[in-house]
């Protein structure tokens, strides 16, 4: 089964990335752990290994290209596999399922987590940790 492999999110101040350059390209094989690509961040560049193993079906930019964090940057499956809904999934902000209904999202967030615990008894100090640099 073809697996979108998203843009990560590789600093804290990331929002997206550019493709300084494709080690693999479409009908390339690729295995776990090999490099993919070579990704510019606001801070640095960066090798990309790929998590899955398979063919590269799709690219979702060329070299120089400005991809954002979690948006598609390739499609990994087998030889030929059709990866169009996955790919338009992705574009609708889907994974492919059934979007959640609003009516569950509105159930789900006013049912408590449980019931409320006292912690008025425990003495305990709290420790604050320090902000130890801008970002």
């Amino acid at each position: 089964m073809a697996e979108i492999v998203r843009m990560p999110k590789m600093s804290d101040t990331m929002t997206e990335g550019v493709i300084a350059k494709w080690h693999k390209q479409v009908g390339d094989a690729v295995k776990s752990g090999e490099l993919m690509a070579e990704i510019e961040t606001d801070k640095a560049t960066m090798d990309y290994e790929s998590y899955h193993s398979g063919t590269v079906l799709y690219l979702g930019a060329q070299e120089k290209g400005t991809v954002r964090v979690n948006d598609v940057l390739a499609i990994v499956g087998k030889p030929g596999e059709d990866f169009k809904g996955l790919l338009n999934a992705a574009a609708s902000g889907t994974t492919g399922g059934e979007a959640p209904k609003p009516e569950a999202a509105k159930a789900e967030a006013a049912t408590p987590a449980g019931p409320a615990i006292d912690t008025s008894k425990i003495k305990a100090e709290i420790v604050l940790m320090p902000k130890m640099s801008d970002t």
